[in-house]
């Protein structure tokens, strides 16, 4: 059935209501609504294009001006239109066959948006009439939209759209001076142009909410980066410190390839040419001693390096939590530098030291603990 919202009938009476219904029925068979008006294209179908009255009167903007076979019969034959054509009996009627039916097709509802002015600013109170009225000052108007929000409240938003005749009636209605309905001001724009207008804020509005999301994103990012980067997992009895080291000879390499074979070696702290060095073994607690007594089970009862017989002990109490401490210390401070250069606040300089517990120390690995309405 014909959508009774897009109808340029008055909703708060008019002077003559032969007029209002040939204004209605008119509209209802016009070249607007009739070639979208699926229910009305059916019925026509059936009887050679006539629709009977008892149909028309169920519409119900008709049925408020009239429910009279001959009352709309006689309206309609006062029209100059000829647009519709009543049977002889008053019991129906249809649009006659020498006005053509425009195609359903994009080129033609392109035509059409070209001749209509998309008008906001106009109170929610007002009237379907009353619009009508003050667009037909400018020029013949076919059809008025009042634009509402979906359903179920399906309030007047406050803007139209109003097709006239011509593109040019359409273009000096913009273009005049009148700037206010009824006191409240109004903003004029070609349906083509607001089209345009509305993409560009929708495009701009993805692309700020785009930022925005992606602003979150990276901000839960970095948050979860830093939360990682802070909680070190503590699994105790896993650092051996070995002492009597030679001077020469010794690398990090060297001292996991030593302990490899006896468990997973996860970090190794050393400096060259110092007698001690810390062995972090990654696994269950206690793996650093289980370590230890499987290489001096393999090497007959103790562990030499360079004829240099090794001692070692885990570590354990305070100095097993102090070397933790300066572990996540160490791995926050990377944290820190690297997230600086990604932003690019920082450089090579800041990467600090190749030596001690934050230089090379750190070679190892760390394997340890882990309505259709678009808006006015």
């Amino acid at each position: 059935m014909a959508d009774e919202t897009t109808s340029t009938n008055a909703e708060n009476g008019s002077a003559n209501v032969d007029e209002q219904i040939v204004q209605q029925i008119e509209y209802y068979f016009g070249d607007i609504n009739l070639p979208r008006d699926r229910f009305l294209l059916e019925e026509m179908k059936k009887d050679d294009g006539w629709v009977g009255m008892a149909t028309m009167v169920k519409f119900n903007r008709l049925k408020t001006l009239s429910a009279d076979f001959d009352v709309i019969a006689n309206a309609l034959r006062k029209s100059q239109s000829g647009l519709i054509e009543v049977s002889e009996d008053n019991q129906k009627l249809r649009r006659t066959k020498d006005h053509e039916l425009p195609e359903n097709s994009l080129e033609y509802w392109q035509q059409i948006k070209h001749r209509t002015v998309y008008v906001k600013g106009f109170p929610q109170d007002a009237k379907l009439d009353d619009i009508q009225q003050f667009f037909k000052q400018f020029g013949k108007v076919e059809n008025v939209v009042m634009r509402r929000t979906k359903q179920p409240d399906r309030i007047f938003k406050g803007s139209v759209f109003v097709t006239y005749d011509t593109r040019e009636t359409c273009e000096a209605f913009v273009n005049n001076d009148t700037k206010e309905f009824n006191g409240h001001e109004i903003i004029k724009l070609m349906q083509d142009s607001y089209w345009k207008k509305k993409q560009e804020e929708n495009k701009a509005k993805r692309a700020d909410e785009k930022a925005a999301k992606q602003a979150k994103k990276n901000e839960e990012k970095g948050k979860r980066k830093d939360d990682r980067s802070q909680n070190v997992t503590i699994v105790k009895g896993l650092v051996l410190n070995v002492s009597n080291l030679p001077a020469e000879e010794v690398t990090i390499d060297s001292l996991k390839a030593l302990f490899k074979p006896y468990g997973d070696v996860g970090f190794v702290v050393y400096e060259k040419g110092q007698p001690d060095a810390q062995i972090r073994f990654s696994g269950a607690e206690n793996s650093a001693s289980t370590a230890w007594e499987k290489a001096k089970e393999a090497g007959g009862g103790k562990v030499t390096v360079k004829d240099n017989e090794l001692t070692a002990s885990v570590l354990e109490g305070d100095a097993e939590t102090k070397y933790w401490e300066d572990f996540s210390a160490s791995k926050q401070a990377k944290f820190n530098r690297t997230k600086e250069m990604r932003n690019g606040r920082g450089g090579r300089g800041g990467r600090g030291g190749r030596g001690g517990r934050g230089g090379r120390g750190g070679r190892g690995g760390d394997r340890g603990g882990r309505g259709g309405d678009r808006g006015g």
